[in-house]
């Protein structure tokens, strides 16, 4: 599988673009392989209620797809 691509944003417009309230610093990352931890926004509950703005958080996970054929993963 091949599926590189590149994060050259910096944390303040890639947390402007995600809609995240605040990201940790990190490095450009120029060549993102499959297998490799790659930034990812996951969408929570509403902050507050009668809000339409969900509650995003930033996690690293691991950047790939599993096979249908692998057995133990």
């Amino acid at each position: 599988m091949c599926g590189r691509f590149a994060l050259t944003a910096t944390p303040g417009q890639t947390a402007a673009s995600l809609g995240l309230a605040e990201l940790e610093e990190f490095p450009a990352r120029y060549n993102i392989a499959p297998t490799q931890p790659v930034l990812m926004a996951l969408a929570g509950p509403p902050r507050a209620p009668g809000s339409n703005l969900p509650d995003r958080q930033a996690m690293l996970v691991r950047w790939g797809l599993i096979p249908a054929w692998v057995k133990d993963t």
